[in-house]
């Protein structure tokens, strides 16, 4: 194996902790041009090995697998992989590759259909909105992935799964994702975090009564940013700071309705609209301050979102094919899901006591009545 590829491991352990979203850069320069590859650090570690690791998968190289791995996520197809590894120097392995390829469809299978605890703290979900190409017309198309992340009452964060969506979200759209949630175990949240998706809130309150939803602050500030009058916003801003920080609820609706009012004075319907859905834009409030910074919003999700933006950026603000927004999403999940079996939430853990409590209030004793 040349020296570039057994050194390609070793030389990289300083990006490692400063590579977030699951990737370093590599510029491989040969022969025949440079290769310029996002090498993907999959740290499959604590979750995967060796339960859901085939046999077979351990036979590969690490670093060979790497650059598989990396080839997939730049969009490489299996002509251009044999082609690449050629001019490398290195073996093409047809089974090698697939065993790549099934192991990391394997691990989507998992993360679609792994059986979920019934209880949880929150749920979020967000969607990553992005562009693939068309294989049969070559145009490119809106595509949108859906990703569902759990807190448990440890503190631990958890993917529950991920759905694709070509158009629009819609009603029907969530009965089938969050059916899908209970056909797998989820029986009862205590709070949903998400946007304000088209639909949603209506089918959460008639499939989970009891649990609380809380639409996302960053969401709503980032929209009203791009359409409010500089004016404007600047009060809006200066609002949802102190709105984030409010001692308790009867605060925090008073913070609301001024930014309502500010609203009004622009969009009528708008404001009127939000001052509808208070309740659930305040939900948040309703929780111990120690963990209120990490529910009013759905960054959590964003993680994913933000390391799937970057790679599409770098190719050219799209994917080239269903196949490498997958391979993307993938080493997104694992890096993600391995860091997080590590490093469980302190602000939860700290105050795991009281969220009990206020789950067995929600449900244990609403079943009571």
């Amino acid at each position: 194996m040349p020296s570039w590829l057994r050194n390609a491991s070793s030389s990289s352990k300083n990006h490692l902790e400063n590579s977030a979203n699951g990737f370093y850069h590599r510029n491989l320069y040969l022969s025949f041009g440079n290769l310029n590859l996002k090498i993907p650090r999959v740290r499959i570690g604590h979750s995967f090995r060796p339960a859901i690791l085939p046999e077979r998968w351990k036979r590969v190289d690490k670093d060979y697998e790497e650059l598989l791995i990396a080839m997939l996520a730049n969009g490489y197809s299996k002509a251009q992989i044999q082609r690449t590894l050629k001019k490398l120097g290195l073996p093409y392995s047809e089974e090698s590759l697939e065993d790549v390829l099934e192991f990391i469809q394997e691990k989507l299978d998992f993360y679609r259909k792994q059986p979920l605890k019934p209880d949880w703290f929150a749920v979020f979900i967000d969607a990553y909105w992005g562009k693939i190409k068309d294989p049969e017309s070559g145009t490119l198309r809106d595509l949108s992935v859906f990703v569902a992340l759990g807190i448990d009452f440890t503190g631990t964060k958890h993917i529950l799964g991920f759905w694709p969506l070509k158009g629009r979200e819609s009603k029907a759209f969530w009965i089938e994702v969050l059916q899908d949630l209970i056909n797998r175990g989820l029986k009862r949240p205590l709070l949903f975090v998400t946007d304000d998706f088209r639909g949603l809130t209506e089918v959460i309150k008639q499939l989970f009564p009891y649990a609380q939803h809380q639409l996302c602050l960053l969401h709503l500030q980032r929209n009203l940013k791009a359409k409010l009058s500089t004016k404007a916003y600047r009060k809006v801003r200066s609002l949802f700071a102190k709105l984030r920080i409010a001692s308790d609820k009867q605060e925090g609706e008073r913070l609301f309705a001024e930014l309502c009012q500010v609203v009004k004075e622009e969009y009528l319907d708008w404001g009127q609209s939000l001052e509808n859905k208070a309740f659930h834009y305040l939900a948040f409030l309703d929780y111990p301050q120690e963990v209120r910074k990490h529910i009013y919003s759905t960054n959590p999700v964003e993680s994913i979102n933000a390391g799937l933006e970057r790679m599409a950026i770098d190719l050219g603000n799209y994917f080239p094919s269903e196949r490498a927004l997958e391979v993307n999403l993938f080493v997104q999940m694992a890096n993600l899901q391995d860091r997080w079996w590590r490093k469980p939430m302190p602000s939860v853990q700290a105050v795991s006591y009281e969220l009990q409590q206020k789950f067995i209030l929600t449900y244990e004793l609403e079943a009571v009545l």
